[in-house]
């Protein structure tokens, strides 16, 4: 069998398995398994495959993945930053659409201390969506802004799909949450102008209410609701400006910090302890199987030589760098609307990866790509996570409440992406300018 053959085999195969319903990893783990087979025998193969899931299992790197995930579960369970949208929305409700701006930037406060965008979701969301409904709110505006907003938990950081970027192409992870900073303020700053002006255009779908004008001493009280998590930004966030921990210390440190706030705030109950353990030990091993699956079948499509053949053909298109970046994105874009993104990342930065940097664009610049890319697919029909957390909490939402208030969204990240490749700087800047820790 020829290669060009055989890897359209695996890739037919993988699909097939998505599209039956297999889990995930466990279609990685399928097709990389019998690929390796293939090429190597039983013996060989098998072993190969030990080796390569030993390797990632282990990765020192990956340890500030269930660590940032506790912390995050941590602030979820304990109620730690519940009542942050209450307290910006004292600040800003006077604003058209004052209550979907508050969501989006309680959402991006909490981003700084979560590293997870449906915990963000889900904990903004538990306070804004009752708030928004009693409001009269339309639940377009309600859906948009709140699953947009949360998307935010991966790009400012500290961020979980980070980490798997920086471990799988060896780019500091410390330039990586740099990096993510600036476009991040400036991504949740555009999602507010949207919304100020579509409030304004269209005041019925944001009424509002004698409510919305915070007196001061409400404005002062809502200052020390954001103590808590003002206090973890500086402890995650700062400590890695600064360079005097790496991402994987902040993470340890984070999670420490998040329990003791949480004991002194008394919200640190067995129950809620449980519970974060149980999303931790969850979350993570959901991760690491497809990462170390992933990794396994991106061997076999190493082995075929699937990478050097496409770069070689893309190479010789002599294609110049903004039509070869629109190409990519075009095709990044429609794999968001219908597979899961983050496997798909996985699977893809292998072969992706070298010819990125083939063309000249920087790691760093590219990994903040991947992250908004991959903001899109968590707000995208039909596998979006976000979307699935927000209508959770909207029972008999419509698919057209979820299409009308997600795709001024997702037109404003496809903006973002623009303004990034236009102007690298908005990402580069801050991580060229600073000594994080690797």
């Amino acid at each position: 069998m020829s290669e060009a053959l055989l890897g359209t085999l695996l890739l037919f195969l993988l699909f097939f398995f998505f599209a039956i319903g297999l889990e995930i990893a466990l279609s990685l783990a399928l097709v990389g398994v019998l690929g390796l087979i293939y090429l190597k025998g039983w013996e060989v193969g098998l072993s190969v495959v030990g080796s390569i899931a030993w390797s990632n299992a282990t990765s020192f790197n990956f340890i500030a993945l269930p660590l940032f995930v506790f912390m995050s579960a941590v602030l979820l369970h304990s109620g730690i930053g519940k009542g942050l949208f209450t307290a910006v929305s004292k600040w800003v409700g006077f604003l058209p659409g004052g209550m979907a701006i508050a969501g989006v930037l309680s959402c991006a406060i909490f981003a700084a201390v979560s590293g997870s965008s449906v915990a963000t979701a889900a904990t903004i969301g538990l306070i804004a969506i009752p708030e928004m409904e009693r409001r009269g709110y339309a639940r377009p505006l309600i859906i948009g802004s709140l699953a947009a907003g949360g998307t935010l938990g991966i790009l400012i950081p500290p961020s979980i799909p980070m980490i798997i970027y920086g471990v799988m192409t060896e780019t500091s992870i410390g330039h990586l949450y740099m990096a993510g900073i600036v476009p991040g303020i400036l991504l949740a700053l555009m999602f507010v102008i949207y919304i100020v002006v579509y409030a304004t255009l269209r005041p019925e779908v944001a009424p509002r209410s004698p409510d919305d004008h915070g007196t001061f001493a409400e404005k002062v009280a809502g200052l020390r609701e954001m103590g808590p998590v003002a206090l973890l930004i500086f402890v995650v966030m700062g400590s890695m400006y600064i360079g005097i921990v790496t991402p994987t210390e902040a993470a340890a440190l984070g999670s420490l910090v998040s329990l003791m706030i949480a004991a002194y705030m008394r919200a640190l109950s067995l129950a809620a302890l449980k519970q974060a353990f149980y999303e931790t030990v969850r979350t993570t091993s959901m991760v690491m199987l497809i990462i170390m699956f992933a990794a396994i079948l991106s061997h076999v499509i190493a082995l075929i030589g699937t990478p050097r053949a496409l770069m070689e053909n893309i190479i010789a298109l002599d294609l110049p760098k903004w039509a070869f970046f629109v190409l990519v994105f075009a095709v990044l874009l429609a794999i968001a609307y219908a597979l899961e993104e983050l496997s798909v990342m996985i699977i893809i930065l292998p072969i992706l990866f070298p010819l990125v940097v083939a063309f000249g664009f920087d790691a760093v610049w590219f990994g903040i790509i991947m992250i908004i890319w991959l903001e899109i697919g968590f707000i995208t029909p039909p596998v979006g996570l976000n979307l699935f957390v927000i209508q959770g909490m909207m029972p008999g939402s419509t698919a057209r409440e979820v299409t009308v208030g997600t795709t001024p969204f997702v037109l404003i990240m496809i903006v973002m992406v623009a303004l990034l490749f236009a102007f690298p700087e908005i990402a580069l800047w801050l991580p060229q300018h600073s000594m994080p820790a690797k």
